[in-house]
């Protein structure tokens, strides 16, 4: 009976994590989507002087700005919460994007072959050995900053591990007698692949989003960090952390309150990846 007590409570802890996890997610979700106004906060973008570098209420704060105030008097809670829905909608569409473009390029690449699959996979190599920061100062420069310029800048960051992946997984069933059948039967190249191959390799592809998905949050926090993603008046967690560094002496919460809302919401994101991947891996 010891042993098998042993591995329950073992059990039970290894779903701890993964039940923080989710409920960081729920909670910052919920924290993003909420309109401003349902938690009776200033605009982000209303200036005070009068209240400048106020500090959080556990730091000889008010009620009024419960996470404090930065050098323009600017609400914290309030530019937390747009920064977080700012980010989470960068980062869940860029996934999506990449996702989609990935997979396309990936499938049509093992059903075509040819001169057509060599250059999927001559873009695939060349996309995975230029650092990424390259890619954006070269697109930053020719077309400038914007929120949609933004979004399909990171669109296009991890589209080569989908595509990769979803080529690999394809020629793989290409093999298989199912897939066969279905040809010799006379059932089109479309029915095939969207109704028998990506169900198939679906459970694959969300590890993979779950993985690529964090990585996007912080990619986009880099950027906006060196000034290259999200700009004034629009905020973001990496444009608050960026323009945070200025004042870690004076404000040190402007920088510390968007850094702890990256890093939970990365390792839940993180944490939720490896447990759906461990949950495939058993079926």
């Amino acid at each position: 009976m010891l042993p098998a007590t042993i591995a329950t409570r073992v059990g039970k802890m290894a779903h701890l994590p993964v039940g923080v996890g989710i409920a960081v997610i729920w909670l910052l979700l919920c924290l993003a989507l909420v309109a401003l106004s349902l938690l009776a906060v200033a605009d982000y973008d209303t200036i005070d002087l009068t209240v400048r570098l106020q500090p959080p209420i556990g730091w000889g704060g008010s009620l009024a700005h419960p996470l404090g105030t930065d050098d323009l008097g600017r609400d914290m809670l309030a530019r937390l919460i747009l920064s977080l829905r700012v980010s989470l909608v960068l980062a869940l569409g860029a996934t999506i994007m990449s996702a989609s473009i990935g997979t396309s390029l990936g499938i049509s690449a093992a059903h075509f072959g040819g001169w057509f699959d060599q250059v999927v996979v001559g873009a695939v190599d060349a996309q995975a050995s230029i650092p990424f920061i390259i890619v954006t100062l070269t697109l930053t420069a020719l077309f400038g900053t914007n929120l949609l310029l933004f979004l399909l800048v990171l669109s296009i960051f991890g589209w080569e591990r989908f595509a990769r992946l979803s080529r690999a997984m394809t020629l793989a069933a290409r093999g298989r007698g199912y897939l066969l059948a279905m040809q010799a039967l006379g059932f089109s190249s479309s029915r095939i692949y969207l109704r028998h191959v990506l169900p198939n390799i679906a459970s694959a592809l969300l590890v993979t989003a779950t993985i690529n998905f964090p990585e996007v949050i912080l990619l986009e926090t880099s950027l906006s960090f060196l000034g290259l993603g999200i700009q004034p008046p629009m905020t973001s967690l990496g444009n608050m952390l960026g323009f945070g560094r200025n004042y870690l002496l004076t404000g040190w919460w402007i920088a510390v309150v968007p850094g702890i809302a990256i890093f939970f919401c990365a390792l839940a994101v993180s944490v939720i990846g490896d447990w759906v991947r461990t949950l495939i891996s058993r079926a």
